[in-house]
């Protein structure tokens, strides 16, 4: 394999793994990041795609799960007001986590290492080899905690299948059992229960941005233009 092969190989592996790490947010959805102490939240880019916000996460990052979370577009919640427990699904992936980060080391420094130094096809078939492994362990994991990330026999088969085809999209799973998490939550509570001052600080910039775009569609006065108002101060309310 010569160093042109080695780096249109190289290069593929991370286009894949950047397509299928981005997302595509509505106007009224953040994602909720969690990172070592707590939780931090996005609401994409101010680059729009079809009329949504890109998201992409921290490509060095793949172990953080991603929760996607919204706000109702006419500040009204219609939902089960209580506080969601993250924790359980984060103490599962907990166990997933550290293979997803062996399987972004093979990537990141293994195979440049087996392209360019070793360059033999003896090394890149142990690579492969060991790749797949580390996903096996992955998917190992995701299965015996099954319950606790609410996952189905089919979402898990659904998951491994994807992994298995593509590999650099097994770098993702974490994030993608995150993201198919369901919760229908009020941000507000969200934001009393679980985020710290930093995550409450972006929380409520993104939403000032992000609401006063709203009221621009609306008559002022209107009965939504109010609520949403009302929203807001209700988030602003919350600063310690």
């Amino acid at each position: 394999m010569t160093s042109h092969d080695g780096l249109l190989l190289l290069g593929g592996v991370v286009v894949l793994y950047l397509y299928d790490s981005a997302l595509l947010l509505y106007h009224n959805e953040i994602m909720l990041i969690g990172v070592r102490r707590g939780y931090r939240v996005s609401a994409g880019s101010g680059f729009e795609f079809g009329g949504r916000h890109v998201f992409l996460p921290q490509p060095l990052f793949p172990h953080q799960p991603l929760f996607r979370l919204s706000w109702p577009l006419q500040g009204v919640y219609g939902g089960d007001t209580q506080a969601i427990r993250f924790r359980r699904v984060r103490v599962a992936l907990a166990a997933v986590s550290p293979w997803t980060l062996i399987l972004l080391l093979l990537f990141a420094l293994g195979l440049p290492f087996v392209l360019f130094v070793s360059a033999s096809v003896e090394a890149l078939l142990a690579w492969i080899a060991t790749v797949y492994a580390v996903i096996v362990m992955m998917l190992v994991q995701v299965y015996r905690h099954r319950k606790a990330l609410n996952l189905s026999g089919r979402a898990v088969a659904a998951v491994a299948l994807d992994a298995l085809l593509c590999a650099p999209f097994a770098l993702n799973i974490v994030r993608k059992i995150g993201l198919r998490q369901h919760f229908q939550v009020d941000l507000r509570m969200v934001a009393r229960t679980v985020l710290p001052a930093v995550a409450i600080h972006e929380l409520t910039a993104i939403l000032r941005e992000r609401i006063h775009i709203s009221l621009g569609f609306l008559e002022p006065g209107d009965a939504d233009a109010s609520t949403l108002v009302a929203y807001l101060d209700d988030v602003e309310g919350l600063h310690p």
